[in-house]
């Protein structure tokens, strides 16, 4: 029941954040810490950095395997850089395949909401990198010091989703409460409080049956 009420206080904080003014991320605010801009929707203006987009592997929705893309994407007037995450994809027939990622050019201003980089969980061994072409890299899990190395020394800690797709007409984005299924451990709790009431019912009843046998 803890675990179900911490949800439901993350979920209530995002909702109220998709509420308020989007906050303009520049040289100034990129600086911010996540916990303060997290979830908020965000303007920022700048140009994507075409050649060094990032597609992570294995990414599952609604039972389907697939990835998501990122471009990294420039601040105006600063050093600083988010990835922009474009979209989810379903995988095609092959692996060979090298998804069609068309370039963003020229000076963009764009919205979407501040968001963690996604966590795969335990990872077992090095982190590889995969060199698909000229611009495109994929990865098996959002390792922050990798994307660096790859992208750069001033690439934020977070990630920017789109809130529409820019040309990634058939992407599908990725929105949704933070921590879902709340419900489902309310209901587990129930199950162990039933579980518990039931063998207290066994332990009265045995002990009523151990005076009588008396």
């Amino acid at each position: 029941m803890d675990r179900a009420d911490q949800k439901k206080i993350i979920n209530m904080a995002f909702v109220e954040r998709q509420h308020q003014p989007p906050i303009e991320l520049n040289k100034e605010t990129i600086q911010m810490p996540i916990k303060d801009i997290i979830w908020h929707h965000v303007t920022l203006s700048g140009e994507f950095l075409n050649e060094k987009n990032i597609i992570l592997d294995n990414q599952i929705r609604e039972e389907k395997a697939g990835f998501l893309i990122y471009t990294p994407f420039k601040i105006l007037d600063s050093n600083g850089v988010i990835l922009i995450n474009r979209g989810w994809y379903p995988l095609t027939n092959s692996r060979k395949d090298i998804p069609d990622i068309p370039p963003i050019k020229e000076m963009q201003t764009i919205e979407g909401e501040v968001s963690q980089m996604p966590s795969s969980g335990i990872s077992l061994g090095k982190v590889l990198t995969e060199k698909l072409n000229e611009s495109s890299f994929r990865i098996q899990k959002m390792d922050y010091d990798i994307l660096k190395s790859l992208i750069s020394k001033d690439l934020m800690s977070y990630e920017v989703k789109l809130k529409k797709p820019i040309f990634d007409k058939t992407y599908i984005l990725d929105s949704g409460i933070p921590v879902p299924d709340s419900d489902k451990n309310y209901g587990y709790a129930f199950q162990w409080f039933a579980m518990a009431f039931t063998l207290f019912i066994i332990f009265i009843r045995l002990g009523a049956q151990k005076n009588d046998d008396k």
